[in-house]
This record gives C-alpha cells, sequence and structure tokens, in this order.
C-alpha cells in the first residue's frame, strides 16, 4: 500500500527471503538473524520498525529511526523485575527515535504516561486498517453441521481475551451457538473446555482452533454478533474486521476497545453473565439495515490507504 504511492526508489524493505515475493519493483534488504548483533548495512535516511518490541536497526546511528508502539500489555501482564526490564528496553528505543508512532489514542496515552520522549520526536495516532480480504472467498467449515444461529469470537486464546466469561454467558441465550476460534494449546484453553463441560454446554459451545482465511470471513458474514470481552487491547484488529461486514458488535468497554467501536458497537458493563446476555440480546433484536450501513461506513476510518498516506507523510517530514 505504502510502496503504490510513492516514486519506486523512495522506500525500500528489509525482510526475509520468504517474503521477496511481495515486494517486486522496489530495493530489498535481505534479513539475517546475525543482523540482531552486526545491524543492518543499508543506504537509507529513515528506518522504520513496525513493532516496540524491534531488534533490527541500520549500522549507521545518524538514521532517522520511527517505532510504531502497538500496546504497552506487559504493564499488566508483568510485575517486579520482569515489567521494569521491559518498561526500560522500550523506553532506549522510544529515546533514539525521531518519531513514534500508535495504533491508537489509547495506547498513546498509556505510552505517554510511562515513557520520556526526546524533545523534538513527533508523535502521531495511525490507525491500522482493515486486514480481511473483501475479494476471499468465504466458506463455511467442516465442524458447522447446521444453519443455528450463532456467536463468534477470535484471537490467541489467552487470558487477556476473556473469553471463559461467555461461556457463562451462554447458559441465558439457549437459542445460540458459540464459535471461538484460536488455538487451542494453551493452559487457559483447557480451562475453557472445562467449563463448557462443567455448564453442560459442549453442544453449544465449540472451541474450534484455528481457522483460514476464508472460513474467517464465512463466520464473520454469518454470525448473528461478534461478540469480544478482552480486558487489554491496543487496537482490536478483529472488531475491525467484523465491523467491515456491517456485524452487530458486543465488546469490553476496556482499554481502545469503545475508540475503536465508537457509538456503532454495544458494550459489556460488566462480566456478570445475565448482564452480558442482556447486552448481546440488545444488540442483536436492536440490530438493522441502517446500523449495518453505519458499521461498514464506521469501517472505513480504518483503512491501509490511509494509514499508507499518514506514513509517508512522516517519512517525508523527517527528510
Amino acid at each position: 500500500s505504502i510502496l503504490s504511492q510513492v516514486d519506486k526508489g523512495f522506500v525500500g524493505v528489509y525482510i526475509p527471503k520468504i517474503a521477496n515475493d511481495n515486494y517486486d519493483g522496489v530495493e530489498k534488504k535481505q534479513w539475517k538473524p546475525i543482523h540482531k548483533i552486526t545491524k543492518v548495512s543499508v543506504d537509507t535516511l529513515v528506518w522504520h520498525s513496525f513493532h516496540q518490541e524491534a531488534v533490527y536497526f541500520p549500522v549507521d546511528n545518524q538514521v532517522k529511526r520511527i517505532l510504531t508502539i502497538h500496546d504497552l500489555n506487559f504493564l499488566d501482564k508483568y510485575q517486579g523485575e520482569k515489567r521494569k526490564k521491559m518498561l526500560n528496553k522500550l523506553q532506549k528505543l522510544v529515546s533514539q527515535s525521531s518519531a513514534v508512532v500508535y495504533i491508537s489514542n489509547f495506547t498513546k496515552k498509556i505510552a505517554e504516561e510511562h515513557l520520556i520522549y526526546p524533545a523534538d520526536c513527533i508523535t502521531k495516532v495511525v490507525y491500522n486498517g482493515v486486514a480481511i480480504e473483501h475479494k476471499q472467498e468465504a466458506i463455511r467449515p467442516s465442524w458447522v453441521n447446521d444453519f443455528s444461529p450463532f456467536l463468534f469470537t477470535i484471537g490467541i486464546v489467552g487470558e487477556k481475551k476473556n473469553f471463559h466469561v461467555l461461556v457463562e454467558m451462554m447458559q441465558y441465550l439457549p437459542a445460540l451457538k458459540l464459535y471461538i476460534a484460536g488455538s487451542k494449546s494453551s493452559s487457559y484453553a483447557e480451562h475453557i473446555l472445562q467449563l463448557i463441560q462443567k455448564y453442560g454446554l459442549e453442544s453449544r459451545v465449540l472451541l474450534v482452533g484455528e481457522v483460514s482465511e476464508a472460513e474467517k470471513k464465512w463466520l464473520y458474514k454469518n454470525c448473528a454478533a461478534f461478540v469480544f470481552p478482552s480486558k487489554n487491547e491496543g487496537f482490536g484488529l478483529p472488531v475491525v474486521e467484523a465491523m467491515s461486514l456491517g456485524k452487530p458488535l458486543v465488546l469490553s468497554n476496556l482499554t481502545s476497545l469503545p475508540e475503536i467501536g465508537g457509538d456503532q458497537a454495544h458494550y459489556f458493563k460488566s462480566f456478570e453473565a445475565k448482564d452480558m446476555a442482556k447486552v448481546v440480546r440488545g444488540a442483536i433484536n436492536n440490530y438493522d439495515s441502517v446500523q449495518k450501513e453505519a458499521l461498514i461506513e464506521r469501517a472505513q476510518k480504518f483503512d491501509w490507504n490511509l494509514a499508507a498516506k499518514e506514513y509517508i507523510s512522516i517519512y517525508k517530514r523527517l527528510l
């Protein structure tokens, strides 16, 4: 997206060999693990690290650096020395940056509460774009064996996603199924499976594992609502994916999610099962074609072409 909007030679990419075919017509620098130590010998004026855990940098310390910060979830996940070590590592990257970009205003706020910036550092929020491919064929997963209405959620099946609260909620939504997509290999996934058994919901709540892009699109398109009770999100990309297809959204009211969902989403004000079920019923019952179009319109705010233009403006400003 960025490369299509600038003159040839303006932007180059530092990538693993496997990604070469995705960047025809631009300068490519090959990624090598040894560059962690030797750094990257590259002829450039600006170096953009797209993640706050960056470890690859140019040899020339005079090259201006841009850092994109996605979240500071480690502040809640860790305590003591581990937390301090990770914060110090991020502070070092910020101190060496000429510009810092955040994927949400929420992330920007948290970062500015914990980090110190160089005096002339540019700071800016640039939203992620919708990653779902609308030309992608939608394919019904083989494990969907009936046409019962269902709720859908997707993500890394870890504690911060808070998916387990959805299981108890499903006791109060007997007309619906729930499909939770994501890897089933964690201890947290095992906890969810135990809850499903505890409440006797094996036929209505399915932890389905990872799904293909085609299956994911089908699940978004056909769900009665997308539910996302996450406790900690720097952005919440699945929310925007569901939004782009005009699906009812029922989200946690924590961290960045109200910023992303805006007035078009419904929010869990607590994680008490009966209250959650009430919010979901309201979202489904009040859904109509007007809201669908409003959701699709809001999703256009989260566009990679817009993000590309924002990043290009930062590059040119630093130059």
